[in-house]
């Protein structure tokens, strides 16, 4: 039996309440949103509307809640590639 696709952003992968309530601050309110937007775009919103997150964990999070794996599955090679496609954004 598949997976059931996630019905809100609190079911996606490495995803939680705070990260949900954030996502939707920025216009982002729905698993479908999350994917047409892409975790580059969700993460540069994300850093515009709340400066303090300094950190590229939120980057990979939104890229494996995308890609439907965990966040510490991403090889470096594509954490590198978000962080600069991120970066060229900001």
């Amino acid at each position: 039996m598949a997976d059931e696709p996630p019905e809100s952003l609190e079911q996606m992968k490495n995803l939680g309440p705070v990260s949900a309530e954030r996502l939707r601050a920025v216009g982002i309110g729905t698993p479908e949103e999350l994917r047409r937007a892409g975790a580059v775009e969700a993460f540069v919103r994300l850093k515009r509307a709340f400066p303090e997150m300094t950190t590229h964990l939120q980057l990979y999070a939104l890229h494996g809640a995308v890609s439907g794996i965990r966040w510490y599955l991403l090889p470096e090679a594509a954490r590198a590639a978000l962080r600069d496609a991120a970066e060229r954004r900001l």
